[in-house]
């Protein structure tokens, strides 16, 4: 009986405070919490069940744009800079120096060359004539004239018997050469003095000239390929002593 009534005045309670806030009963419950453990350490406490949520779609994979705008951006590569190029020393080239070694042996040999010519025509008319054929070439162009050597010694041989004695002395501070890079053509200007002589028309000529020589080498030997020379100087006379004697 005792219990019956302590139930029955509980219930009445109950109803009582629903009546007056029916809010006020779910305001005071508090969630349940398990029992201290045996060795009395304090509960743990369990948060209310959150309700279930739909799960969350992956995010979607970025597309081509938005991956290279989600990336750092990076360092452009800087290009190298540029210092001022020193200025580079031209060495001659291998072959420049044989080169110019050669054009100026064959310089110094054209000049031997023309001081040979003039010498050779203060020889003997055999010995000078004889010479032509090696000192000339096939074809020679002769004072503004192309002929041939057979043609030129005939030249050389009128000119040989005109003036049987001839003296040709060449200045050696006035004689030059200037060859073609690769050597094989020169040309060579001379000043000489000269005299020639014809005892049998007593007649002798004097003066100065200039030579122009163009020589070509064929091998290592020079011919003359063309020839032309001017007068600076002449003075002609008659010997008179031989006149005189002519007389007697």
């Amino acid at each position: 009986m005792q219990t019956g009534r302590i139930l029955t005045t509980t219930l009445f309670i109950v109803a009582l405070l629903c009546a007056g806030d029916p809010m006020a009963f779910g305001r005071e419950a508090r969630p349940w919490v398990d029992p201290p453990a045996a060795n009395g350490a304090a509960p743990e406490l369990k948060s209310p069940a959150q309700p279930s949520q739909p799960p969350k779609p992956p995010p979607a994979s970025p597309g081509p744009e938005t991956h290279q705008a989600a990336q750092p951006p990076r360092a452009l590569p800087q290009p190298p800079l540029q210092t001022e190029a020193e200025p580079q020393t031209k060495t001659a080239e291998p072959a420049s120096q044989p080169r110019t070694e050669r054009r100026l042996s064959r310089a110094d040999a054209a000049k031997n060359f023309a001081i040979e010519y003039l010498t050779s025509w203060s020889a003997r008319n055999e010995v000078a004539l004889d010479a032509t054929a090696e000192l000339y070439a096939p074809r020679v162009l002769f004072h503004g004239r192309t002929m041939s050597l057979a043609r030129l010694f005939k030249e050389k041989q009128r000119f040989a018997r005109r003036w049987p004695e001839r003296d040709y002395r060449p200045r050696q501070d006035a004689i030059g050469a200037e060859c073609n890079p690769v050597g094989t053509v020169c040309t060579v200007h001379a000043v000489f003095d000269y005299s020639a002589t014809n005892p049998r028309r007593r007649r002798t000529s004097e003066g100065s000239g200039a030579l122009q020589l163009i020589v070509e080498f064929i091998g290592e030997k020079p011919v003359i390929v063309a020839e032309h020379s001017t007068l600076l100087k002449q003075t002609r006379k008659r010997t008179l002593a031989l006149e005189g004697n002519s007389n007697e």
